[in-house]
């Protein structure tokens, strides 16, 4: 008697670990690679070359075109009636939403946003969660296996450039972690119709040092006036010319600031001795120098020293000035 007792206590123990392991949801018998609850994961390769159209704020300014995640079976089992309802989320991991978008993701370029749309049964703009009734039979889970990607304008100011793809979808079913796509590779944008604009690198503070009446036109300042113009492609040169504002006599001519100094300039001339103008009509191209990851650098070198006065003299003091310049670019 005391035999059978310790019998059917292995069995229902037996039985109770079968029905504890059904109940969970898991990958079914029947896909290409059966069983298991491990997470499933796939890769894909986002495009290499895109150029953005010129669009306004929150449009799309392009597009990839559809990515197959995967060619398996996507079959799990939640077994009924333990899952009466199933929960489906598809969403994202170690993104940063765009300020002001719901469903806009940061790049890291400046003005490109991007959106990931699904393609098939789980159709729409993700992050996505549906709820449905389970079935006693089947439940085929929707793992997104086409996708898409929309680049979106997200500022006035686009960059163009390179980006390394560094996303993941994620997919639940009941809060089991079934499935995760990657998407890597590198994307480069171009375009001709996101051109910023340029402008000036930084404030520039030149010292003239100190300077006796004896030698002035003798003793002189190098430095180079350094632009950068965004939103093109690398390698893009176009034409940037400058022309100067300021307290002048003339061209290349810069008065100095009242209350200090008196019966001097400052002339200005770049580095083939053309004096700076300060009209518009005579401004001096600037020359291109290089691409970097920002946008294109141009230069105007510039050189300075103390002029005298025609017909005035000479009177010691602080000799300041403040020039200020102005971009042309087409």
């Amino acid at each position: 008697m005391s035999f059978l007792v310790r019998s059917l206590v292995v069995l229902f123990f037996i039985l109770g670990l079968v029905e504890a392991r059904a109940g969970v949801c898991r990958w079914s018998l029947y896909t290409s690679r059966p069983g298991g609850t491990d997470m499933r994961s796939w890769t894909v390769i986002g495009p290499s070359l895109l150029d953005l159209r010129k669009v306004p704020v929150g449009s799309v300014m392009a597009s990839s075109a559809e990515l197959v995640v995967h060619n398996e079976q996507r079959q799990v089992d939640c077994p009924w009636p333990q899952y009466p309802m199933l929960r489906e989320e598809a969403g994202f991991k170690g993104l940063e939403l765009v300020d002001g978008f719901s469903n806009v993701y940061k790049t890291g370029i400046a003005g490109i946003g991007v959106r990931f749309l699904s393609l098939d049964l789980f159709k729409g703009v993700l992050p996505l969660s549906a709820e449905y009734k389970n079935s006693s039979v089947s439940t085929y889970g929707n793992v997104p296996n086409k996708i898409k990607m929309e680049f979106v304008r997200t500022s006035r100011d686009v960059a163009v450039g390179g980006v390394r793809m560094n996303f993941s979808i994620n997919y639940q079913i009941n809060g089991w972690n079934a499935a995760e796509i990657r998407i890597s590779g590198v994307t480069t944008f171009e375009s001709t119709n996101y051109f910023s604009g340029c402008t000036g690198i930084e404030k520039l503070n030149i010292s003239m040092g100190r300077v006796l009446a004896t030698e002035i036109g003798t003793q002189n300042r190098s430095f180079n006036l350094d632009v950068l113009c965004s939103g093109m492609p690398a390698g893009t040169k176009v034409p940037v010319k400058v022309y100067f504002d300021g307290s002048s006599d003339g061209a290349g001519l810069l008065n100095v600031d009242p209350g200090g100094a008196e019966g001097v300039d400052i002339l200005l001339v770049n580095d083939r001795g053309v004096r700076l103008p300060f009209s518009q009509g005579n401004a001096l191209a600037m020359t291109w120098m290089r691409s970097e990851s920002k946008g294109e650098i141009y230069r105007l070198p510039v050189v300075a020293e103390y002029a005298k006065k025609v017909s005035q003299k000479i009177r010691a003091g602080k000799a300041n000035a403040t020039l200020n310049y102005i971009l042309e670019y087409n």
